[in-house]
């Protein structure tokens, strides 16, 4: 007997052992045959071949991940090798592809000390990692990809035939994370929804909001607008939207949103400046001691949508924000699905189109869990969560505070020293580079920093009045065209000095987690990822020169 056929009896032989729906699960999943590495510069390999090893180039190093005879991988059997191979490729879409050969190798490792794959099996895992007496720097490494690993598999479906019973997110708030001084580079792979999809849905509704639901002063001009919008707008797109922003903001459930009717949506305060909604959230658990339904503030881009939305579609207040169907979880998934698409920059769909590329899936369920995770990461008591998100009692509140790392890691997050690379190509989310002498539309300025900057790009939104804060939020705008020649390097200086007189004031104050930080550090990242793509743009133009 040849050495092939022997190494395929030895993979057949190994653990863990499929289940029949399982191996149909693996064997219907298609591979694509090249994969779009984000972010890629002109130095890297802009595609991965997808075949038997994984070789390409990136960040500066020759990645190879050895699926065929390496020595993690080649006691796995063929469908398990393709299990890994599909996770991986979840991994790359949101994730640098740096990491994707660590990530392949530890998940390689993990399958290969478990019995079966069922969600318990992997909890159990974690768990033991956990209860290591020697824990060291690899099995934080094998933790968090295998956590990294388990939610792709829940998220895709894999478990439905195996083990149906509580919510993931709820049995891994029971699961402790092992503390490590290097948490900063593992928060995002726990952080439930990435960063930047966050951002893109609060842009995205607040974009909508700005073109659809101006300020109208008279009641004729609200008519006429009304009027001409209806033949304008897709209605269809309108609800996912109303939806996906409900279920990101308040972390409902579907069937609390089945539950809730336009009555529930309260206008607290109104006048020409704007206007405060709120939104009537019905418990997530029946109980005997609940009467009174949740009181919770939505933003006012939200509260304004929501309201065309019933007067497009001639609805009452006693009608269901969801539409009746005989299920409330499948179509909350679905416009989920459908307004992520809408909202990704124009490559992202581009590449979706050609199916050079798939968007990541996020279930109302992940949503629900990154609004009780970021409120423990922000300092929020149990009662807060609980409150939020429509709880009768802490207990799973709890859990999520129990989850979360010591108060200094937060700090140390919160000053913007993680170096993880971002997600959902935050370079694609900035429009074409064009230089200042060729712009002929409007140009933008602010203050930052104390100091006025000027040259810095155009504007292309269509609307007289920006949505967003001019300047600061314009270096992560679609419709950014920043110039070529233009003084970047000078606001990213600014940005540095206000981060600076910030945490200052922070450390001054005795804040561990002041809520400028965050925000100012990720501005300050869009505008070096612009600085990053014009020396890119600037060395391929000297190339083809030459």
């Amino acid at each position: 007997m040849n050495s092939y056929n022997m190494s395929n009896i030895q993979k057949k032989q190994t653990l863990p052992a499929l289940t029949a729906a399982q191996m149909i699960w693996i064997n219907s999943s298609i591979l694509p045959t090249t994969i779009l590495l984000k972010n890629a510069t002109e130095f890297d390999d802009q595609w991965l071949s997808v075949d038997d090893n994984w070789s390409f180039r990136y960040s500066g190093e020759n990645k190879n991940i050895p699926f065929e005879h390496g020595k993690h991988f080649n006691k796995l059997s063929q469908e398990i090798i393709k299990l890994v191979k599909v996770i991986s490729i979840e991994y790359i879409k949101e994730n640098s592809a740096s990491t994707v050969s660590q990530y392949a190798k530890y998940l390689a490792i993990t399958f290969s000390q478990i019995k079966v794959i069922t969600r318990e099996t992997l909890l159990s895992k974690l768990r033991s990692i956990i209860a290591k007496p020697d824990r060291n720097h690899s099995d934080t490494h094998q933790f968090y990809y295998t956590l990294y690993g388990l939610r792709t598999l829940e998220r895709k479906g894999f478990f439905l035939s195996t083990d149906k019973k509580a919510d993931l997110e709820e049995l891994l708030l029971e699961v402790p994370r092992p503390r490590s001084g290097n948490w900063g580079i593992y928060q995002d792979l726990d952080n439930v929804i990435p960063s930047e999809v966050c951002h893109m849905i609060e842009n995205g509704i607040q974009r909508w909001a700005s073109k659809l639901t101006p300020q109208l002063k008279n009641k004729k001009d609200q008519v006429a607008h009304l009027q001409k919008i209806k033949h304008l707008i897709n209605i269809d797109k309108l609800r996912d939207c109303v939806i996906t922003g409900i279920i990101y903001y308040v972390g409902m459930r579907p069937v609390q949103l089945g539950k809730t009717a336009y009555k529930d949506i309260i206008i607290d305060t109104q006048n020409e400046h704007g206007n405060r909604f709120s939104i009537l959230v019905p418990y997530a658990k029946k109980s005997k001691f609940t009467i009174d339904r949740i009181r919770v503030a939505i933003p006012d881009e939200l509260g304004k949508l929501i309201l065309l939305y019933k007067r497009l579609k001639g609805l009452t207040d006693e009608d269901s924000l969801l539409p009746k169907r005989s299920t409330s979880i499948n179509p909350v998934n679905d416009a989920i699905k459908n307004i992520l698409f809408i909202f990704s920059p124009d490559e992202i769909k581009k590449a979706v189109t050609e199916e050079n590329y798939k968007l990541p899936v996020y279930t109302s369920t992940l949503f629900r869990h990154n609004v009780g995770h970021s409120m423990a990461m922000y300092g929020a008591s149990a009662i807060e969560i609980a409150y939020i998100l429509g709880q009768s009692s802490t207990v799973v509140a709890e859990r999520y505070i129990a989850a979360t790392p010591d108060i200094a890691d937060i700090r140390e997050q919160a000053l913007g020293r993680n170096p993880v690379f971002k997600n959902m190509l935050i370079l694609m989310m900035t429009g074409s580079v064009v230089h200042s002498s060729k712009w002929k539309g409007r140009k933008v300025a602010c203050t930052i920093g104390g100091k006025l900057h000027s040259l810095m790009g155009g504007c292309s939104y269509e609307e007289s009045v920006c949505p967003f804060s001019q300047g600061r939020a314009c270096y992560g705008c679609l419709y950014f065209r920043p110039f070529s020649d233009g003084h970047h390097e000078t606001v990213l200086n600014s940005f540095n000095d206000e981060i600076d007189s910030i945490r200052n004031i922070a450390d001054d104050t005795n804040t561990i987690n002041h809520p400028l930080l965050v925000e100012l550090t990720r501005r300050k990242q869009h505008v070096m990822q612009v600085i990053a793509r014009i020396r890119i743009i600037e060395k391929k133009k000297e190339q083809q020169d030459e």
